[in-house]
């Protein structure tokens, strides 16, 4: 074989080599290539947390939101409703609860570990703690209202959509009630899961079954057969009685739950008055001079601030011309965080430290970061007869 021969095989097996050398990769293009992939991966990750953290918010914001409606709504129905007669007695009523039991129902729960603050921070009615920005203080939607919020009863007219109504369709005075309460969530005494719930608790308008009603009981929302009444007829643990106003039930009957996870309910009312500014005048919570107070006995029950101008019916048993409402609910999660910590755990959890060891802050901070608050200024159309 001549190296004529020779050539182009030598230079068929040039070419091979060099075709297999460039179809591979070299370390630096793999390196490349990796460092792409991981930012690609880094970016997905990135853009399918951030839709999970919204989409979870949405989830919360709308959980929360249908809950404050469905509340809002019906403390609307119900103001514009309301019923007052210039008779001596008292026709609306509101007290703020802030004990260490939350309230005198019986049915609280108190939590076994960190439980909600009794008055100290929880109790801050005209919103003026160091926390907040000399700008926002003052408002409503900062306010907090003690330990269970205020419990805010009434008299109104029945709208025939509650059982307790005597037959279903009359058209009554009835007396209702609103207030919070951390009770079992469940009616089986085996589930010892509990929950801070907002309650809506009507009494029937007339006897029933052999239990008074509305008409039996009188209209004097303050007087014992809505508070400490126990006679058979009227102890509370049949959804319908007059006692019912403050115990909503026995403590596993829930008919009068309206809201859970609502950690703080409040009230602020008014009477019309020309002579300030807005027109109206502060009487709930309010000091002596018609100003915020943050009295643990603040209460719209007995007669109207100092200098406050008589109004058509007088000033013995003031009853507001305007409510504004707030509730304030936690979110799911804000929910499952809360029950984390009140429950009774070993070793017990650490307070972080950016809540300077304070178990309050610690309670407060973690219920403000994951709930939201919802206002709403009802007129009442209830004029005196």
């Amino acid at each position: 074989m001549s190296l004529r021969d020779l050539i182009p095989g030598t230079l068929d097996l040039a070419r091979r080599r060099l075709r297999r050398r460039r179809s591979a990769f070299t370390l630096v293009e793999l390196l490349v290539a990796a460092s792409i992939t991981a930012l690609r991966a880094g970016f997905i990750a990135v853009i399918v947390r951030n839709v999970s953290i919204s989409w979870t918010r949405a989830g919360n914001r709308l959980g929360t939101d249908a809950q404050a409606r469905i509340v809002l709504d019906q403390l609307q129905l119900d103001l514009q409703g309301a019923l007052y007669r210039d008779d001596g007695n008292v026709w609306f009523a509101l007290d703020v609860l802030n004990n260490s039991n939350g309230n005198a129902t019986g049915l609280w729960q108190i939590a076994g570990r960190n439980p909600k603050p009794a008055g100290g921070i929880s109790l801050d009615m005209a919103a003026t703690r160091a926390q907040l920005r000399a700008d926002e203080r003052g408002k409503f939607e900062h306010a907090r209202f003690g330990t269970a919020g205020v419990w805010l009863r009434f008299f109104t007219t029945s709208r025939g959509t509650n059982t307790a109504a005597t037959p279903a369709t009359i058209s009554a005075p009835v007396a209702v009630s609103y207030q919070i309460i951390r009770r079992f969530t469940a009616s089986n005494p085996a589930n010892t899961g509990t929950a801070y719930l907002l309650h809506r608790s009507e009494a029937r308008p007339a006897t029933a079954n052999g239990r008074i009603g509305v008409l039996e009981a009188g209209y004097n929302i303050t007087s014992a057969n809505y508070t400490t009444s126990t006679s058979g007829t009227n102890n509370g643990s049949v959804t319908g009685d007059p006692r019912g106003i403050q115990v909503p039930g026995g403590a596993r009957n829930l008919d009068a739950v309206i809201a859970d996870n609502v950690i703080d309910f409040g009230v602020r009312a008014y009477v019309r008055d020309l002579t300030v500014p807005g027109g109206l005048r502060l009487v709930f919570p309010a000091n002596a001079s018609g100003a915020l107070s943050n009295a643990a006995t603040s209460r719209l029950r007995g007669s109207l601030p100092a200098n406050t101008p008589p109004a058509s019916w007088g000033t013995a048993q003031p009853f507001p011309d305007v409510v504004d409402v707030m509730v304030r609910i936690l979110t799911d999660e804000g929910a499952a965080l809360i029950a984390e910590m009140e429950r009774v755990q070993t070793p017990a959890l650490t307070i972080p430290a950016k809540y300077n060891n304070n178990a309050q802050e610690w309670w407060w901070g973690v219920a403000q970061e994951n709930s939201r608050v919802y206002t709403r200024r009802i007129v009442l159309n209830a004029k005196p007869l």
